[in-house]
């Protein structure tokens, strides 16, 4: 099951990402070069997320691991039921909770 943030407050300290513009591991070396940077808390809108539709849910899941391993703590808006559904079936509806 989904953890959902209920105070709308604690998303001024999240970073947004928007997965169909950058790729993990650049966003990770980019933060990995500010020194003394807390773990990052990110904020995946999938919205309109357009490599949900041309790449593919594994896709989307992929880049969310690598953002995961590198230390980011990763916050999931707006998710469709078929991602949804895809995470909760491979156990990672807990690592990207719901905001």
């Amino acid at each position: 099951m989904y953890t959902v943030l209920s105070v709308p407050a604690a998303l001024a300290s999240f970073i947004p990402v928007d997965l169909d513009e950058v790729e993990a591991t650049t966003l990770l070396r980019d933060l990995a070069s500010r020194p003394g940077l807390a773990p990052p808390h990110l904020l995946v809108d999938c919205t309109h997320l357009r490599c949900l539709r041309q790449l593919g849910v594994s896709h989307v899941v992929s880049q969310l691991l690598v953002l995961h391993q590198g230390g980011a703590r990763v916050f999931l808006s707006n998710v469709d039921p078929l991602l949804h559904r895809c995470l909760r079936l491979l156990q990672l509806d807990t690592l990207f909770p719901l905001v």
